[in-house]
């Protein structure tokens, strides 16, 4: 009998093997929308003759049919009443729920920050066998400090069952992150999708029914970008530096322009990441740091001549690296004196030498975007496509530049002079 749009409660009979009387005990389904049925025994037995399978009831007017009747319709009074109490407390409610408050088994209530101990304790465990990064462990401890300070801050608690949390949390949550906590859109976004990646831990647990906050959309503004120019290259590429930590540190920048490799990567890269690969050229063959995925990618003359440079240097040599590269801190410290020694009014870091790979280097040169991600290590041709909107404004700013002056005496790329 369906009692409610979600829920329905239906008495029927058992059929035991074993019964020598003829006789089928009682038993109680219930059935919540969405979710699978549940039930039980109601302990009494009675010949199916007399029992009406549509209303639920004992047939007849006896002593035996009015007593369970009656306890019938105290059962289905007491499933119903457990049933709305529940959903007041939790909008998710199903039937093995009803079935466990009815007979008094109370659900195991767990918290919003036990479920983030107990993934970063898995986490860590994988980090110790090193199946994951260490950086990454960093940022679920931080996620952590923060769904911390949250709670403290707007449910004025130490913790938060996962029951209570709802969508409202998660915008709760984003607001707390860019007003209270001073947070960019971006980076806040970080987090509350590390969030829903613990609710769904929280599902495939069994600890939750449904993700509460599955339906945020975490959207995410593409920032502006610093690219260097081809002049900008030549210009770096170009110029004769006095201090060997500067000359060493615009190598290794022009050799990650040149390649697209991420700052850890060019950091691990030995020599046995250096190949000669299937077409009979140099490649660099490696697995990215980041995602783990494979990243590809074939030399440029330039991109070897700095590999040359840097065979027997001793700081090579001893750590059995391709190149001498300092501290990601240090070396981002010499990428700014590099920059206004070359007159180039940008602020260089690790992360622009990537970026001038995915676009100056290879898109805006014809390389197809399927290409130019299987180099970066993508694992979605989607993240590359950031970089095509890139150069796409890049034409846009260098023909309005053209218009105004068109000379063909226009030298070359340091490209195409490096392959010649």
């Amino acid at each position: 009998m369906k009692v409610s749009q979600e829920l329905s409660i239906l008495f029927h009979l058992r059929y035991d093997n074993n019964n020598s009387d003829g006789k089928a005990t009682i038993c109680v389904r219930l059935t919540v929308t969405g979710f699978p049925r549940d039930g039980f025994s109601l302990g009494y037995k009675v010949e199916p003759s007399k029992f009406n399978k549509e209303a639920g009831i004992i047939i007849g007017k006896s002593a035996e049919a009015i007593e369970i009747n009656r306890y019938l319709q105290h059962v289905k009074s007491e499933l119903i009443r457990h049933y709305n109490q529940l959903k007041a407390l939790d909008p998710v409610v199903t039937a093995t729920m009803i079935k466990n408050s009815y007979n008094g088994i109370n659900r195991e209530k767990r918290t919003l920050l036990e479920l983030v101990d107990f993934h970063n304790e898995k986490f860590q465990q994988k980090v110790d066998k090193e199946k994951r990064k260490a950086s990454t462990m960093k940022k679920w401890r931080s996620t952590k400090d923060k769904l911390s300070t949250f709670i403290a801050s707007v449910f004025k608690a130490k913790d938060i069952p996962l029951g209570k949390i709802d969508y409202a949390f998660a915008e709760d949550f984003f607001d707390y992150l860019t007003l209270t906590d001073g947070l960019r859109d971006n980076s806040a976004m970080k987090y509350i999708k590390n969030t829903k990646q613990l609710m769904k831990l929280a599902v495939r647990r069994k600890w939750i029914n449904a993700n509460p906050i599955e339906d945020f959309v975490c959207s995410y503004i593409n920032p502006e970008r610093d690219i260097l120019t081809v002049d900008e290259l030549r210009t770096m590429y170009s110029k004769e530096f006095s201090i060997p930590r500067l000359e060493e540190a615009r190598d290794a920048y022009l050799f990650m322009a040149l390649t697209g490799f991420a700052y850890k990567d060019v950091l691990l890269l030995t020599r046995d990441h250096l190949v000669k690969f299937f077409d009979g050229e140099d490649w660099i063959v490696k697995n990215r740091e980041k995602t783990w995925c494979r990243e590809n990618v074939p030399l440029l003359p330039v991109a070897k001549e700095i590999l040359k440079e840097y065979e027997n240097h001793p700081y090579c040599v001893a750590n059995n690296v391709l190149l001498p590269i300092k501290s990601n801190q240090r070396f981002n410290g010499y990428l700014k004196e590099i920059a206004d020694i070359c007159g180039i009014n940008k602020n260089l870091t690790t992360h622009t030498a990537r970026h001038t790979f995915a676009t100056t280097v290879t898109l805006a040169n014809g390389v197809p975007l399927e290409t130019v991600s299987a180099m970066l290590g993508h694992k979605s041709i989607r993240t590359t496509q950031i970089y095509a909107k890139i150069v796409a404004s890049k034409v846009s700013q260098d023909m309005k530049s053209l218009k105004a002056s068109f000379d063909l005496s226009i030298p070359n790329s340091l490209l195409l002079s490096a392959v010649a």
